[in-house]
């Protein structure tokens, strides 16, 4: 919502976030709401913080068949 409100910035610091202190399975979870929006969002979020976050976001996200 925040992104169509115009705030894209703070929605993608708010997943950037998120995806730091929870697990990759949770990330995945949130982006079963909304996976075409949200699936490039949370991976752009978690290749902010670390390597190996990223990689751990893109595996919960196939195990969840999302990606």
């Amino acid at each position: 919502a925040l992104d169509r409100a115009g705030r894209g910035p703070l929605a993608q610091a708010l997943l950037g976030a998120f995806v730091r202190v929870r697990s990759p399975q949770e990330a995945a979870g949130v982006a079963s709401i909304d996976p075409p929006r949200l699936v490039p969002q949370l991976l752009a979020a978690a290749r902010t913080v670390s390597e190996a976050r990223e990689r751990g976001v893109e595996h919960a996200l196939r195990v969840a068949g999302l990606g």
